[in-house]
Order: structure tokens, then C-alpha cells, then sequence
């Protein structure tokens, strides 16, 4: 792997993404509370709306920085390696810790039957309703290698020219396969093959062939970053447009779902992830996003930094936010179970997001930080050539 020049939006899109999931979960837990009205409800959709950029675009860094730091010779065991020390072991860690939770909450003990459902929830990230993630971006890492061959193959046969237009008819073809998913879930029950049917079924939500889109376009830009954010630039007016008009339509459909004859009911399931319309949004958010990080970096740098150290802690933030936001729902309760609901939601995400990357950083200067949060933050060395007048 060379060393290049850092791309200062990719520590921006971090941080932003990162916030994104925590707002999206605090909404979560807020819209079921009680005292929610239809006006909650409304905001409360255009925040989720507002945030659903966050899993594509972290999908999306990862093709862009593998993409752009691999481009030369590739020791896959070095690569792995790495890889394994700051993503699984922390993921490792992390989900013992919330599967301790779950066997406590449900009043049992560990045992035999616990460690092997533990083991079991590890490799499909049940232990948490966050770790989904996890498991689907290390099938990323692990299919790398041949996504990598796969990708340059393809980039070096089609002129530059026709590059936009061929990527533009992927995205189509992605668009498509949301199409196909229940089809294609459908199939793979019948046929009942072990590993491969629950992963298109039961686990489809954390299947990597349904977010490899969002890989292939960060592996578009790392692989060009300059072209990339000139078509970033220019192309402005299409991707702001169709925010505008996707927003709108998806909002529509999102509040015409609250009203139920049971009352109001507000769910936010039309605008999941793995739907075609959902799928276009998301395109369309990665290139707004990135837009945004560009517009931060250029306008405000010292907004941009605090975002871009958020974005370096957000892996461990990540994997401990949810134990961060329960944290945040007891003083609500005891406190601000009156108060507007959207208030109180936005209040528990800030706090949340705080709680988290200042635990995440803490934990980082300890001795076994990188096994806890994924990196190690070194302690400044002292000055000893003042303190003790060595010689230099």
C-alpha cells in the first residue's frame, strides 16, 4: 500500500455518517413514546429522511478508501491482518459485551447453550440491532481481493468517456436487483441450501450483494479522486433536484402511512433500505453528502476538524452507542417526559453522539485501546531534553 495524500472529505463523511445513525436510531426509539403527535411525526420524518444517507455512504467509503490506498501490489494476509486487529476484534468484543446485557435482561446465566447462541448471533450480528453493519462490511474485506481485480479489469477496458455513463447503467442495474429481492428470497427457500439460503431470507438485510453498489461507486472515486469530485461539482443540479423531488415524494408516502385504523401509528418501514426507490435516494444522498463535505471543508474548517475527529472515532462510537442511548432515555424519562418530543429526541442524540466518541477516545489511550475501539491514540511523548537537559 503507497502512501498518498489524505482526502480530507473522507474524515468529514465519517463524522456525518456517524451522527446520521445515532439520529436515526434516537428517532427510532422516540417515535413510540408516548405523547407523540402527528406534528412529531412529520419532523421526525424528515430528520430520518435527512439521515438515511448513513449506511450507503459508509458503504461507500470503504470501496473509496480500499480503492484508493490499494493500488498497487496487495498482500491480502497483511491486508486481513489489519483488518481483523481494528474491525472484528473490537466487533468481538463489543457484542459479548451486549450479549452479556441480553442473557442479564432475560434474567438467565451463561452456559453452554448461552455461548453457543452467542456464537451464533457473532456471525450474523444479532447480539445488537446495530451490528448488521458490521457483519456485512466485513464480507466487503473479505471479497475485496476479487472485487479489486473484478473492478480495474472493467475500468481499464472502458474509455474514460464512457466511464460515467457505465457506472450510471450500474446503478440502474442495482436499482433493478431491489426489484428482484423477494423473487430472489423466494427462490433460495425453496431451494434450501445450507449457509446460502438464510443469507438470501432471514439475513438478507445484511447481505453485501445488496449494498455493493455503494462500494463500486467509492471504488469510482478512489480510483480517480480528482475526476470524481469534478463530476461531484458539476453535477449538482441533477443530484440537489432530485433530493428535492425524492424527499418530497418519500415524505408524502412516509406520513399517508401514519394514520391507521387503530389511530396514529407512526413507522418508518416504507423507507428501508432495500427498496427500489430507497436505492435511487441513496445514490442520491452519497453525491449530496459528499457535496456537503466538500462545501464544509471549503467554508468552515474548524467545523470541519471537530467533524473530522468525530469521523476518527466513529468506529468504536459506533459499536457502543446504543448502550450510550439507553444511558440518555433514563434521565429523559425521570426529566423531560413532558417536553416536546422531537426536542427530547434531538436532545438524546446530541447527548448520545457526545457520550460516544468522548468514550470511544478515552478508551483509545488505553494500552488495549485498538482492541476495544479499533485505534490507538498515543499519549504525547515528554520532553525530556527540557525536563533533564540531555543531549539531543
Amino acid at each position: 500500500m503507497s502512501k498518498k495524500e489524505r482526502v480530507a472529505e473522507i474524515g468529514v463523511l465519517r463524522g456525518l455518517a456517524f451522527a446520521a445513525v445515532v439520529l436515526q436510531h434516537s428517532i427510532a426509539h422516540y417515535s413510540i413514546v408516548p405523547g407523540v403527535t402527528l406534528a412529531d411525526g412529520v419532523l421526525l420524518a424528515i430528520l430520518l429522511l435527512a439521515a438515511k444517507f448513513a449506511v450507503p455512504v459508509f458503504v461507500f467509503i470503504t470501496g473509496l478508501v480500499l480503492f484508493y490506498n490499494y493500488d498497487g501490489k496487495l498482500s491480502f494476509g497483511t491486508f486481513l491482518s489489519k483488518r481483523f486487529k481494528d474491525i472484528i476484534v473490537p466487533y468481538i468484543i463489543w457484542s459479548a459485551v451486549f450479549e452479556a446485557g441480553n442473557v442479564l435482561a432475560a434474567g438467565g446465566a451463561w452456559s453452554w447453550d448461552t455461548l453457543l447462541l452467542y456464537g451464533q448471533k457473532l456471525l450474523t450480528g444479532k447480539t445488537s440491532y446495530h451490528l448488521w453493519y458490521i457483519v456485512m462490511i466485513i464480507q466487503c474485506y473479505l471479497l475485496f481481493p476479487v472485487l479489486r481485480k473484478a473492478v480495474r479489469a472493467i475500468a481499464a477496458a472502458i474509455p474514460a468517456k464512457v466511464a460515467p455513463a457505465a457506472l450510471a447503467a450500474t446503478g440502474l442495474l442495482y436499482v433493478g436487483l431491489m426489484y428482484c429481492i423477494g423473487p430472489i428470497s423466494r427462490m433460495f427457500e425453496a431451494l434450501d441450501i445450507p449457509v446460502l439460503t438464510p443469507m438470501f431470507t432471514v439475513y438478507a438485510d445484511r447481505n453485501v450483494l445488496y449494498f455493493l453498489f455503494y462500494f463500486i461507486l467509492g471504488a469510482s472515486a478512489g480510483m480517480n479522486i480528482g475526476r470524481w469530485n469534478e463530476w461531484v461539482r458539476k453535477a449538482g443540479w441533477m443530484y440537489w433536484s432530485l433530493f428535492a423531488l425524492l424527499t418530497g415524494i418519500l415524505l408524502f408516502r412516509l406520513v399517508g402511512t401514519f394514520q391507521t385504523d387503530e389511530g396514529l401509528v407512526i413507522r418508518f418501514h416504507s423507507v428501508s433500505l432495500l427498496r427500489p426507490l430507497m436505492a435511487v435516494y441513496c445514490i442520491v444522498l452519497i453525491f449530496a453528502a459528499y457535496r456537503m463535505a466538500m462545501a464544509i471543508i471549503a467554508t468552515a474548517p474548524l467545523i470541519a476538524r471537530r467533524i473530522s475527529w468525530l469521523g476518527m472515532v466513529s468506529y468504536g462510537a459506533y459499536l457502543m452507542h446504543p448502550l450510550m442511548l439507553r444511558f440518555t432515555y433514563l434521565p429523559d424519562q425521570q426529566l423531560f417526559a413532558a417536553w416536546n418530543v422531537t426536542v427530547r429526541t434531538l436532545m438524546s442524540f446530541v447527548v448520545c453522539s457526545l457520550l460516544s466518541a468522548g468514550a470511544a477516545w478515552l478508551l483509545s489511550r488505553l494500552p488495549l485501546g485498538r482492541w476495544t475501539v479499533g485505534f490507538q491514540t498515543r499519549r504525547p511523548i515528554p520532553n525530556t531534553r527540557k525536563q533533564t537537559g540531555l543531549p539531543g
